[in-house]
């Protein structure tokens, strides 16, 4: 049985695309799995914003849409978020 040249190439760079076609999309990823996790935590500190708010009459809105805007942003985030509330 004969080994071809062209064949052994062909492989190894088949290999080194797909190596950096998943290293290419695993940063995407991994920034959606931060994000996601972001907006985890910053959906228990909207709640116990309104918890503890609600002693002094403010509360903010608790929804998917705030949370992944806190996460995402940060702390513009919730600064965004307030001035959409007394703003508009």
């Amino acid at each position: 049985m004969r080994v071809d040249i062209n064949l052994i190439l062909g492989i190894l760079v088949a290999g080194l695309v797909v190596v950096y076609l998943i290293k290419a999309l695993s940063r995407p990823i991994a920034g959606i799995g931060k994000i996601l996790m972001r907006s985890a935590l910053a959906f228990c500190a909207i709640w116990a914003v309104n918890v503890i708010g609600s002693y002094m009459g403010f509360h903010m809105g608790l929804n998917l849409i705030s949370a992944v805007t806190v996460g995402a942003l940060g702390v513009p985030g919730i600064a965004l978020l307030l001035a959409i509330k007394y703003l508009v």
